[in-house]
């Protein structure tokens, strides 16, 4: 590929629970910069997991006594300790206030997920989790592109990651659909050497589509990337890109 471009959809409604998501995106592509074969769509998964409903009233939550016992540990609200034990497959650490959890998906990371920006005043106590199948949301979001204009897209749902051993966060696929999770190339380096590399390319697009999205007010949950070289497949799944 010689070049790509990344353009911001804007002008997306506030996403509620019911809202048929797939068409709010498209109807916003085509005020921007439409659709072609071969783009790529990258999604924030805070307006997936609101569409589907995947909201939480913390005030409904009962906390267990390891909820409790993770709450004296953090200082963390323990009805928000047991929406992370729910979410999880098991606790991996407890570091400070951050509780590294294994979610159900597969994913390792702080809370399993939960998150409560974006959503409404802190003080109405909501917060939003993980879709409960990402690659099915992915997929229905390309299924629907594609009965509507004829044109193959890959999806990446993606959301704001820490890494171990490194600081901050990184926008990281959770989520595809109609992209090979990892991409193999094999050529030859700068002094003819063979080169074998397997590239996580969904999330290099995941991770470039997160700095026009942002991480506040921004605004802007889908951003299209056009131009990318990637492997077209009907059966990608993000379990083929874990550990």
């Amino acid at each position: 590929m010689e070049s790509i471009s990344l353009h911001p959809v804007n002008d997306l409604p506030l996403i509620n629970p019911g809202d048929d998501l797939g068409r709010l995106i498209l109807d916003g592509l085509f005020k921007t910069v439409g659709v072609n074969e071969g783009d790529v769509i990258v999604i924030a998964q805070k307006i997936v997991s609101k569409s589907e409903g995947a909201i939480v009233d913390v005030s409904k939550i009962t906390p267990s006594k390891q909820a409790q016992e993770i709450a004296n540990q953090t200082g963390r609200d323990p009805r928000l300790c047991q929406i992370y034990l729910d979410e999880a497959k098991e606790v991996i650490a407890i570091k400070g206030r951050m509780v590294i959890t294994r979610h159900r998906l597969g994913f390792v990371g702080s809370s399993s997920g939960v998150d409560r920006s974006n959503i409404a005043p802190h003080e109405a106590g909501m917060v939003v989790l993980l879709p409960k199948d990402s690659d099915r949301s992915a997929r229905s979001i390309r299924d629907y592109i594609l009965e509507k204009t004829n044109k193959k897209v890959a999806v990446i749902i993606n959301d704001s990651c820490g890494r171990d051993y490194r600081g901050g966060s990184v926008g990281m696929a959770i989520g595809i659909a109609g992209i090979g999770a990892i991409e193999k190339k094999v050529k030859k380096d700068l002094f003819g050497n063979e080169s074998c590399n397997q590239i996580a390319l969904i999330d290099e697009l995941a991770a470039a589509a997160s700095i026009l999205m942002g991480q506040a007010d921004e605004g802007i949950p889908v951003v299209l990337i056009r131009g990318v070289s990637f492997t077209v497949t009907e059966e990608s799944s993000i379990k083929d890109f874990l550990l």
